[in-house]
């Protein structure tokens, strides 16, 4: 149970984010975006032995490229915008400072997650020897590169460094492939796939906040049927999936075949007492995933998620855009952010196809991942008692943090008032999120 602390460098934002979302009991922070020079921009590049032909290496860096071009382009006219609508005091340090972090925040939805980033974590040994072998069986090719770093930094390795001594020599145990959650998770898949309706649910155009809902929870099993179903349809169901007590039987004998104390179903199996779901955009779920004591399922974070359902929708529904940019006077910055992404997501689309051809479809799939913006809309289920709930409430609709879970978490808040009239007294107390207040935002408290 030693704990141990440990610092990664030079990994896809995608990567961090993952290693946050599988594990629930961990300490740590990631590099943010606001603080980084993008000038010259570092990101997970295809390596010859992937992939041969250079024309795709080369088509998924400049779509790379483009993203951050954009990036830097649009940060510019952001702050303008800004600074014009909002009457920002340049003489004022607090109000000059907020300003520049808002204008960062909005321009982050044009990142792609393959951009590098690093990491710090404290984990126990018995965590660190979990990941490892996870990240050991996963199809991803950076995640078996970090395990391997992982086992070298920390447990027995071959690699000798003069003057070094490896803190969990002998504590890191059980570090090969733990391959359960693949194997169940493919054979659950193979058997549902007759079962699960073709035909996608609509996904309606808007904010992050006008796709969730909220219920009181009380069938685990449907919950770990819907999160099976979710990877065959990332974006949802229009039918869903209709199981009986054979069914039930079948996969139970599938789950238990390759799960026990020592192998854990992971995030796919957690529920808990209330659900909330919908579809909101990776760099609001960044910020709500360092909520631990939620139970979480992000289709997106698991192998056998289906990429090319996850982007089977027009380009202009594949995310979504912070909400200052809803504010009517800043309709044609709006519109700039729009007619970028939509050429971003034409061009990862046509990568997605092509690339296929040339390298492994594990691997297409992994890079394809990569190339997504922080605006990228994908589902999630979310899974929390009373007093997790209202502890999140709290912290992340008050003033000061991100605008766009600010708005978020407080509509979980007024759906759950709607449910039940106790949780009425905290939507009273808390101040309502103003996206064209000028007061909010330049309030960093």
């Amino acid at each position: 149970m030693a704990e141990l602390f440990v610092c990664i460098e030079n990994i896809p934002m995608f990567t961090a984010m993952k290693t946050f979302y599988m594990n629930s009991v961990i300490s740590g922070q990631e590099r943010s975006t606001r603080y980084q020079n993008f000038e010259t921009p570092e990101f997970i590049k295809i390596p010859q032995d992937l992939c041969s032909d250079i024309h795709i290496r080369q088509e998924y860096e400049r779509i790379m490229l483009k993203q951050m071009k954009d990036y830097r382009d649009l940060l510019k006219k952001t702050k303008i915008a800004l600074k014009e609508y909002f009457k920002i005091n340049e003489e004022s340090r607090d109000e000059k400072s907020a300003w520049q972090s808002r204008s960062f925040d909005t321009a982050r939805y044009l990142l792609p997650y393959g951009l590098q980033t690093s990491m710090a974590a404290v984990m126990s040994a018995r965590n660190w020897s979990e990941l490892i072998s996870y990240f050991n069986a996963n199809d991803s090719v950076v995640d078996n590169e970090v395990a391997k770093l992982l086992i070298n930094l920390l447990g027995d390795s071959k690699i000798s460094i003069p003057g070094y001594i490896r803190e969990a020599d002998g504590l890191l145990r059980h570090t090969d492939a733990n391959c359960c959650r693949r194997n169940s998770t493919k054979e659950v898949l193979e058997y549902l796939k007759e079962r699960v309706s073709v035909q996608k649910k609509y996904i309606n155009r808007g904010c992050e906040q006008d796709s969730c809902a909220v219920s009181y929870n009380g069938n685990i099993v449907e919950d770990l049927m819907t999160h099976y179903e979710l990877l065959l349809n990332p974006l949802g169901s229009k039918d869903e999936l209709e199981f009986d007590h054979d069914d039930e039987r079948i996969l139970g004998e599938k789950i238990f075949e390759n799960h026990n104390h020592h192998n854990l179903l992971g995030n796919i199996g957690q529920s808990g007492s209330t659900k909330i779901e919908g579809m909101a955009s990776l760099g609001t779920l960044k910020d709500l995933n360092r909520h631990r004591s939620f139970e979480r399922f992000i289709p997106l974070f698991h192998d056998d998620s289906d990429i090319d359902n996850e982007l089977d929708r027009d380009s202009v529904d594949c995310f979504f855009l912070c909400n200052y940019l809803e504010i009517k006077e800043l309709e044609s910055l709006r519109k700039d952010y729009e007619k970028s992404l939509i050429e971003t997501y034409d061009k990862i689309k046509n990568w997605r196809r092509v690339s296929s051809q040339f390298m492994s479809d594990e691997v297409s799939r992994e890079y394809t991942r990569y190339l997504l913006p922080h605006a990228h809309s994908t589902k999630y289920c979310f899974y929390a008692s009373f007093d997790d709930l209202q502890y999140t409430i709290n912290l992340r609709v008050k003033r000061g943090g991100h605008i766009s879970y600010r708005v978020l978490v407080y509509k979980w808040l007024e759906l759950l008032s709607e449910l039940d009239g106790i949780w009425y007294p905290l939507l009273k107390s808390i101040e309502k999120p103003d996206f064209k207040s000028k007061e909010q935002f330049v309030d960093r408290s």
